[in-house]
């Protein structure tokens, strides 16, 4: 004889596997779900006011961890930073950034990176100094490279690149630097390479048309860089990398 309770056990068991699964399933649906950190090759976002920009630029820098080539710099290097951001390259570059923004962000950014070499690729923003105020940033351009060459002794500066100037909005920043104040600044850089014994990248005048001015397809503005422009540029940057192909393309 059956009894009508043992005929239910089975239904009632499968309800309460049931209600036990939903429990669990309310119980954790509220936690948080754990998102992974992004990988090296993901990069941070460079945007907004300058301190931002070097917020993230440090944030990336912890990510990768090291790397064999650091390019210090400003918008011109950051326009390489989303192709070169890694443990082979890294373009730490900055809108905006001038020798002194870097002055108290060059020591973490090393501790960070430990690079086996530097090139320092600075100055645009500077040349729209006074020329009264030349001996300050040429101390402050010295205290830079002093500080990056502590602990890598194989530190390279790049001249600063020339500008393209005339009429139109594709030279518009051009008109706003002077390029004889570039070409004093560009001897001092020179002549503060010879004293401390750091290798020159003369990016000035391996870009320079005849008229010692930014080719006309090297550019979009007369001062930033087209594709063309960085081909060139990085070929130079890079030579002695075997990072890079012989017509400046990673392989």
């Amino acid at each position: 004889m059956t009894f009508p309770l043992f005929k239910k056990l089975p239904a009632l068991a499968g309800l309460s596997i049931l209600i036990c699964a939903l429990s669990f399933s309310c119980s954790h649906s509220t936690l948080p779900l754990e998102v992974p950190s992004p990988a090296p090759d993901m990069p941070v976002e460079l945007s907004g006011p300058k301190n931002e920009r070097f917020a993230a630029l440090l944030e990336q820098a912890e990510r990768v961890g090291n790397c064999a080539v650091l390019v210090i710099g400003d918008s011109i290097v950051e326009g390489m930073y989303k192709k070169y951001h890694d443990a082979d390259i890294f373009a730490a570059g900055v809108q905006g950034a001038g020798v002194n923004d870097w002055l108290p962000r060059a020591p973490l950014l090393l501790e960070l990176l430990k690079p086996e070499r530097i090139i320092v690729a600075l100055g645009v923003n500077d040349s729209r100094i006074r020329p009264d105020k030349l001996p300050e940033f040429f101390q402050s351009y010295a205290e830079l490279c002093r500080i990056l060459s502590a602990d890598t002794p194989k530190l390279a500066v790049s001249t600063i690149l020339p500008v393209r100037r005339g009429k139109g909005k594709r030279v518009q920043f051009g008109n706003r630097v002077n390029p004889a104040m570039i070409r004093n600044m560009n001897a001092g850089i020179k002549r503060i390479a010879a004293e401390g014994g750091y290798a020159v990248i003369d990016s000035h005048q391996k870009l320079a048309d005849g008229s010692g001015m930014l080719p006309a397809d090297f550019t979009f503005d007369g001062v930033h860089l087209s594709k063309s422009g960085y081909a060139r540029w990085e070929s130079l940057l890079f030579a002695r990398s075997p990072l890079l192909k012989a017509d400046g393309r990673r392989p």
